[in-house]
């Protein structure tokens, strides 16, 4: 019952001009500022320990623009969910190095795109997929009676959602197998066994070594995906990561991964999700920043 009234709110959310959203989403991000609870300190937090050398009242001003930029992403998110494959192209404004995209489609190796949290990952990844079949790792949310609500609404066209489990990981090795697409989040904190540490912003990051494992079992193309909010929609990019992200050596494949996310980061770092504890976990004798 709390799921479907969880959707049927998402659903009036969705139906809001994107002027409306963009407001109640600046809004709702200056109360979270002014009131610093939980997200406005890991946030600050974050911004301190990857910028030390910005001046503290820029941090600050950055902290505010995060605050605004993740709860806007969260109303239209709505939008991008229920408002169909219309709403979302007449939402990208513009594709930045589509040839990218397009010759590595027409590769016929298997294309894994990269997509951080970054602007609206989701819109990302579902224009993305309508692009060829594809097949998409998912962490199942924390309230599991939504898990429904979110294979259906993600799981559009040719999209297959995948657990990230044993089960979804072959799933995707053989979706690339077949020259297939596949998406995945690169910058969730895994499970200990399932990462290493590897410097983002210069701190010590749990990061996961699945993509490592599968570029170097399957040989896709890779590339980094976004949807970077701009005035009246977005637009959706693509980039290559760091040469090294193919390399066989596990460490140095992931912290080239870590590099190219942040290489996209720092081009609008207000868009990315700064109030999520990246650096949770820390390697042993370190100080926990949280």
């Amino acid at each position: 019952m709390k799921s479907k009234l969880i959707e049927l709110l998402l659903r009036g959310i969705s139906l809001l001009p994107r002027g409306v959203q963009r407001k109640l989403g600046n809004s709702l991000g200056r109360r979270l500022y002014k009131k610093n609870g939980r997200d406005a300190k890991i946030t600050r937090v974050n911004l301190a320990a990857c910028f030390p050398d910005m001046p503290v009242d820029e941090r600050d001003v950055l902290a505010l623009k995060s605050l605004q930029a993740t709860a806007t992403m969260g109303l239209e998110t709505s939008s991008v969910w229920f408002r169909g494959a219309n709403w979302r192209n007449k939402s990208v404004l513009g594709v930045e190095n589509r040839e990218l995209f397009e010759k590595a489609l027409a590769a016929d190796s298997g294309l894994m795109l990269l997509i951080p949290h970054f602007g609206n990952w989701e819109l990302a990844g579902m224009w993305a997929s309508t692009f060829a079949p594809t097949t998409a790792i998912y962490r199942t949310p924390r309230m599991t009676a939504l898990d429904g609500m979110l294979r259906r609404v993600r799981g559009i066209g040719t999209t297959n959602m995948v657990p990230a489990s044993s089960r979804g990981v072959m799933a995707v090795v053989k979706a690339l197998n077949r020259g297939e697409m596949t998406v995945v989040l690169p910058d969730q904190e895994p499970a200990l066994e399932g990462g290493i540490f590897s410097p983002f912003f210069g701190i010590p990051a749990l990061t996961m070594t699945l993509i490592n494992r599968l570029v170097v079992k399957t040989k896709p193309g890779v590339l980094i995906a976004y949807a970077r909010r701009v005035d009246g929609g977005h637009i959706v990019g693509f980039a290559r990561p760091d040469d090294e992200i193919h390399s066989e050596d596990q460490q140095t494949a992931v912290d080239a991964m870590n590099r190219s996310i942040e290489k996209l980061v720092v081009t609008a770092p207000e868009q990315y999700q700064w109030e999520y504890k990246r650096f949770r976990k820390q390697p042993e004798g370190a100080v926990n920043i949280y």
